[in-house]
């Protein structure tokens, strides 16, 4: 079960660095981007406190 929820937070860690890369980081400042960012932190704590 560790396996596999390292496995989620990795994918989702990946996924959060490669929009981050793309954006240069100036995504995070625009409303979709502040909406992306609380989606993802909202699924990795439903995930790890599983």
């Amino acid at each position: 079960m560790n396996k596999a929820n390292d496995g989620k937070l990795g994918l989702w860690g990946v996924i959060a660095i490669g929009i981050g890369r793309m954006g240069g980081g100036m995504w995070l400042w625009t409303p979709i981007g502040v909406l992306v960012v609380v989606l993802l932190v909202v699924l990795i704590i439903k995930v790890s406190k599983k």
